[in-house]
């Protein structure tokens, strides 16, 4: 692993940001809240509860049908009262009306104690059995009807539960009559989706239990509710808070509660199964076995009377429904909330994943680190899915995700930003020594590039101006410099149209190789291409300022260089001090190079390569001259002269080439008697090209001769 620059700052800011989301979820504002509820009604449609008819809870509607047989509501209390009977009758355990009798039946005179015939049938039936009765709370009404005692443990749950100011109670006669009354209140989110369901209310100073709980209560036989808060036993706040409603039990059953007493629903959705058309029961044709032991609730369904409500699984549904999924929920044992320790595991999963998706970012490539965040992203939501189906825990998987989420931004971030820079650094220091298109590859792909220093393949070009020193005698600084980048600029040209990489100018001579920053294959070939290039560029410019000469009726100096070209192992990268580096290469493949470039001078031949560099141009027309131990070296390195390209290895250069290769295997084996052979070599076509190495050579064989005469 690789500790990055950069990286130290870019997972400080990582564990900062996991630990300010931690504190935000700490914090638990209205906007997380809300994300939340999203989160948590995409995992009841993912894992709705699954419906058990075997429940006890049944819905008689007041559907379409029913309407249209009986008429439209509100029905006479004798059909009402009807409808309790034949419920009664069937073995219902409660009958719960989601309905509000708080006025008599209109039309009907009071005859029994100012109360009409039709509501002391209604109060009649009531009192064969079990009946709860709903009311409905307002900000200013009258004192709540109230049948259940209270056993409260801990903090008084008037402080938490939500307050209205008075009730809409059912008439005094049919809530005598009746077993238990409940609130029909619905406290939806600011979305409307109603999630969660009070189990009590706080009015003027009372608790009033839901129309469900009531129904419960009733079926049941409990005579009391009990309402534990926080700071009862085995409940003590952190210092002593006052943190709300912890649970309440209706009999055999503990429903487990929010803060504000309310039970969060796991819904089933709505079911045929539930329901049966109050038509039915009317005319006797209804299934009374499902009825037989069962908490029937009777409310509507039909589209103009119901009380429409949206839940997390359906837009549109009537409100009875949500009440018997609240039943439902309570007597199969559901326990949807979040745990006490959720915020605090929340908060620390935050800092957790921040600092770990830091970490990766750190250390791991971009791809993996990448992976790694959308892992923990993944794992944060999969746990808390996990929690949600196997354990009915809500953990929220935001804080986590978004601190996985913004510590990979900040990685990225950071990583972008090196990235520029690193290329900003790749076009600063290469833009000199490359060709555009080379610094471009290099600053899309830095990998590609070792900055530090490796040992590779190259190839080595030096090349010198023939006469500079006696030419700059007669110029000016201003002159010398420019006829430089006279003759530098378009040499230049022609290495970074090859593909290398110009290392640097000395005085009048310059360094390139090849095969580096970017592997170059046929990096041998490209540096004599280059060669020839440069050649031919030098002739150009020998005509130009010939002419000129001409023109200006002064004395032509000529203008040319000699080259050096060797292939071999060297070490490139950036070299140089601390403070000033630049990309280069050493080695004996430089200083190889180099010295063969020297000797260019001595043999007249502009253009020189080594043994090395000749043998990977075998189609090139190049010609061996001689072997020398050049200094430095201990074995002799033999030189070859690069004549042209393959166009020119003609059969005449190869006849020639072979002559030279004979002419120094003999002058090397000592034998005499060679002037004839350099004469007729020096008479080729392709040997005029280079007076000054067989003069060379004929002054050599010369010597020879005499040393020989003289022992």
């Amino acid at each position: 692993m690789v500790w990055r620059r950069g990286s130290r700052i870019a997972l400080t800011l990582s564990l900062g940001l996991g630990l300010a989301v931690g504190a935000f979820v700490l914090a638990d504002p209205f906007p997380l809240r809300a994300l939340r509820d999203l989160v948590f009604d995409g995992y009841q449609r993912a894992a709705p509860r699954a419906y058990d008819p075997a429940l006890p809870v049944r819905v008689v509607a007041l559907d379409e049908v029913s309407l249209s047989k009986i008429g439209q509501w509100p029905w006479s209390r004798r059909i009402v009262a009807d409808l309790v009977t034949r419920l009664r009758e069937a073995g219902a355990a409660v009958i719960a009306f989601d309905v509000l009798f708080s006025e008599p039946e209109r039309g009907a005179e009071g005859t029994d104690g100012g109360l009409s015939a039709p509501d002391a049938m209604l109060r009649d039936a009531m009192a064969g059995g079990p009946v709860v009765l709903g009311q409905a709370l307002v900000d200013m009404g009258g004192a709540p009807a109230v049948k259940p005692g209270f056993a409260t443990a801990g903090d008084d749950p008037l402080l938490f539960v939500p307050r209205l100011g008075g009730s809409l109670t059912p008439l005094p006669a049919l809530t005598e009559a009746a077993a238990g009354v409940g609130a029909l209140n619905w406290i939806p989110d600011r979305d409307l989706i109603v999630r969660r369901v009070p189990t009590l209310f706080g009015v003027q100073g009372k608790l009033v239990p839901n129309y469900s709980v009531e129904a419960l209560r009733v079926a049941l036989g409990a005579g009391s509710l009990v309402v534990k808060s926080s700071n009862a036993s085995g409940e003590k706040a952190a210092f002593e808070r006052q943190t709300g409603v912890v649970a309440v039990r209706i009999g055999q059953v503990t429903a487990s509660t929010d803060a504000g007493g309310a039970v969060r629903i796991r819904y089933a959705g709505t079911q045929d199964a539930r329901r049966i058309s109050a038509a039915s029961v009317l005319d006797g044709t209804f299934d009374k076995a499902a009825v037989d032991g069962a908490i029937v609730l009777v409310g509507a369904t039909a589209v103009a009377l119901s009380d429409i409500r949206a839940t997390p699984l359906e837009p549109a549904v009537p409100g009875i429904d949500i009440h018997a999924e609240m039943l439902e929920h309570l007597i199969s044992g559901s326990t949807l909330a979040r745990p006490d320790y959720g915020p605090g595991l929340e908060a620390a999963l935050a800092v957790a994943a921040a600092l770990l998706v830091g970490l990766a970012m750190a250390f791991l490539s971009p791809l993996l680190a990448a992976t790694f965040g959308i892992a923990v992203v993944a794992g944060a939501f999969g746990g808390s899915f996990a929690a949600f189906t196997r354990a009915e825990l809500l953990v929220d998987p935001i804080g986590p995700a978004v601190a996985a989420m913004g510590a990979f931004a900040i990685g990225a971030t950071g990583a972008l930003r090196r990235s520029r820079r690193e290329q900003r650094e790749i076009r600063d220091a290469f833009g000199r020594y490359v060709s555009p298109a080379v610094v471009e590859a290099l600053a899309a792909d830095p990998s590609k590039l070792a900055l530090g220093g490796e040992i590779r393949d190259i190839t080595v070009l030096f090349s010198d101006i023939r006469g500079f020193t006696s030419r700059s005698e007669t110029l000016s600084a201003e002159q010398v410099v420019a006829f430089l980048n006279s003759v530098h600029t378009p040499l230049t040209e022609e290495v970074l149209k090859s593909g290398g990489t110009l290392d640097k100018f000395i005085g009048d001579g310059m360094m390139a190789f090849w095969n580096a920053p970017l592997d170059t294959p046929d990096h041998v070939r490209r540096a004599v291409d280059c060669a020839l290039a440069m050649q031919a560029v030098m002739l150009r410019l020998e005509d130009e300022a010939r002419a000129l000469a001409q023109a200006e009726a002064r004395i032509h100096v000529p203008v040319a260089i000699g080259l050096g070209i060797h292939t071999g192992t060297a070490c490139v990268g950036n070299l140089g001090s601390a403070k000033r580096f630049d990309y280069s290469a050493v080695g004996d493949t430089v200083n190889t190079a180099a010295r063969i470039e020297q000797t260019s001078k001595t043999y007249g031949v502009p253009m020189i390569l080594s043994a090395e560099v000749a043998a990977a141009v075998p189609d090139y027309a190049v010609f061996p001259f001689d072997t020398i131990t050049l200094r430095g070296r201990s074995r002799g390195t033999r030189l070859f002269a690069l004549h042209g390209g393959p166009d020119l290895a003609d059969a005449a250069f190869t006849s020639f080439r072979q002559g030279m290769a004979d002419l120094m295997s003999a002058f090397e084996e000592g034998r005499g008697g060679l002037e004839d052979e350099v004469m007729r070599l020096a008479e080729h076509p392709v040997a005029r090209a280079y007076p000054k190495l067989f003069l060379l050579y004929r002054e050599r064989i010369a010597a020879r001769a005499a040393s020989l005469a003289a022992e």
